[in-house]
């Protein structure tokens, strides 16, 4: 599976980031860097989504903030695993108070390269702690796990957010390679279900 998981990475992010257009998400606020490439190239190639970019993760949280307050809408933000993650806590804690939608949408290392001295490969579960109404800590994408599993998963922390407003973290973690080889025809199947 591994030869094709650039390729399965963008499946789980184009259904996820379908199922946040479907839950209202107008606007994408990303700070580039590696390991976000999935999302990233999802959220440009989705023709519904506006995007947004900064190189500062503390100033597109607050950036997605105000962008959140003045739409009356969800905004999504993507960035890059580790301290970039860190960064949004400002921002995410005035969300908690004010009650602007936030969809923080943060990539991570694969559960095996945490805690073993791999780069940018910080503890994100509960990073937000209850700054937060809701935390969906993804698996790595993989056919093992049926799409619908997601899109239930998704559903339920839009419902959250619905119902208390602030912002929800879905954590993402993608395994390598996180691009090249991106032909998703592969995965024609999976995506049909």
């Amino acid at each position: 599976m591994s030869q094709h998981q650039a390729a399965l990475n963008r499946v789980w992010t184009q259904v996820l980031l379908e199922e946040c257009y479907r839950q209202g998400v107008r606007h994408v606020c990303i700070a580039p860097g590696s390991r976000s490439t999935p999302l990233t190239l999802e959220a440009v190639e989705h023709s519904g989504l506006t995007i947004h970019t900064h190189f500062d993760e503390r100033g597109l949280g607050f950036f997605a903030l105000g962008l959140a307050k003045s739409t009356q809408s969800p905004v999504a933000v993507i960035v890059t695993s580790g301290t970039a993650v860190a960064n949004l806590l400002p921002a995410v804690a005035e969300s908690k108070l004010t009650k602007e939608p936030l969809i923080l949408l943060t990539s991570d290392r694969p559960i095996e390269l945490v805690g073993c001295g791999a780069n940018q490969a910080i503890e994100q579960t509960g990073i937000f702690s209850s700054h937060v109404n809701h935390a969906l800590d993804l698996p790595s994408p993989s056919t093992q796990v049926p799409l619908s599993w997601l899109l239930t998963s998704i559903d339920y922390a839009f419902a959250e957010q619905k119902q208390r407003g602030g912002s929800i973290h879905i954590n993402c973690p993608f395994p390598e390679p996180l691009y090249g080889g991106e032909d998703k025809a592969v995965f024609a199947d999976y995506l049909a279900a």
